[in-house]
């Protein structure tokens, strides 16, 4: 689950010339289990309204110090359709942003980056053959080994990175077959897939060191074109590699009253791959502690209890960098938090966790 789906709420001025985003033509919803063919589907699908490629890992440097890292590449369609004859060639159809975000969990320390274009032009793009986004001189690439490249450097953050990623499991395909329901509507859904464990080597900068990482990483590609259910204010989500092994997504959809929506979901991925749907029923996520941001006023649960018991899962799972929220407010409009955390208990781990709808409901805007 990821927060892409935000982007609808960009206003649309801060693209010079895009004009309306009526819808010309009809964005294609995802109603079932997408018909998948690799590798066109890591390529992006601008018939659908939104989409997203998302990478988070924890790595480290030859003196064992610690990173976590977060970037993603967001497409966001403003009209549907092809464009009519004589419109004007400086109208926006497509936009595309990226957040990038290290946080120094030995200092405590979180900084990011976001950028904004339109497409077009050659400033940002995607291809729909294969996995290859950019955004400026950010980029996220697959090779034909299966390799993935991430290159991006923001000299007003100081931040960077340079990294090599392989998978080590299968792409799991999350829900029905890639099809995953998020609200009552048929076509409130995405198709959701995922490499949940992918070795990392390469460079991070943060201001004027660059240090050379090793670590492992997550990654995350959702398509679709409708929007969150009535009454959903935020989510809480969770991605987990566990020593045993085996790796845990579980996303809780919150509703104003704070009760769970019973389209949350999950998938439990055994160590050899093979994966397990979770539905609303087949986990907990109990909040145990909270931080609360001294600049947006956001209070964010920090450390949780996640419970899979068919699963024999019974975590403790701790933010490792409390701060980690990303004030988007002058691209997306939008604050959430996003950052490294670890587990104990039931088996140790580590991941990240994205929280939305603390620091304002997301209620009606979506």
């Amino acid at each position: 689950m990821r927060f892409a789906r935000l982007l609808i709420v960009l206003v649309i001025a801060l693209v010079q010339g895009a004009g309306s985003a009526a819808e010309e033509g009809v964005w294609r919803e995802i109603t079932g289990p997408p018909v998948l063919e690799f590798p066109r589907d890591h390529g992006a699908h601008p018939e659908t309204r939104t989409e997203w490629w998302y990478v988070t890992g924890l790595v480290d440097d030859a003196r064992g110090r610690r990173y976590g890292f977060q970037i993603t590449f967001f497409r966001q369609g403003l009209a549907a359709g092809d464009p009519e004859p004589g419109s004007s060639i400086f109208r926006a159809r497509q936009i595309a942003a990226a957040h990038l975000a290290i946080a120094d969990i030995e200092a405590g320390g979180f900084r990011h980056a976001e950028r904004l274009r339109r497409s077009g032009g050659g400033l940002a793009g995607w291809s729909t053959r294969d996995l290859e986004v950019w955004l400026d001189d950010w980029e996220m690439r697959r090779d034909d080994t299966g390799r993935l490249t991430i290159v991006a450097r923001d000299p007003t953050t100081g931040l960077g990175l340079e990294l090599a990623l392989e998978p080590r499991k299968p792409i799991v395909l999350n829900g029905d077959a890639g099809h995953s329901q998020k609200g009552a509507s048929p076509g409130n859904a995405s198709a959701y897939l995922s490499w949940t464990r992918l070795s990392v080597t390469g460079q991070i900068e943060i201001g004027d060191e660059a240090v050379e990482v090793t670590g492992d990483a997550w990654f995350d590609h959702e398509w679709g074109s409708s929007q969150l259910g009535d009454g959903v204010a935020g989510w809480d989500w969770f991605s987990l590699r566990l020593s045993d092994g085996r790796d845990l997504m579980v996303y809780q959809l919150r509703r104003d009253d704070g009760s769970a929506d019973p389209f949350s979901s999950g998938t439990v991925v055994a160590a050899d791959g093979a994966p397990t749907s979770l539905g609303r029923d087949d986990f907990d996520i109990e909040p145990l502690g909270w931080w609360t941001s001294p600049s947006t006023g956001g209070r964010y649960p920090v450390r949780w209890r996640v419970r899979v018991p068919e699963h024999g899962i019974d975590l403790e799972v701790v933010g490792l960098v409390p701060s980690a929220e990303l004030d988007g407010t002058a691209t997306t409009g939008v604050i959430y938090w996003e950052g490294p955390a670890k587990a104990s208990g039931s088996q140790r781990g580590e991941g990240y966790v994205e929280l939305t709808g603390y620091a304002g409901s997301l209620a009606g805007r979506l």
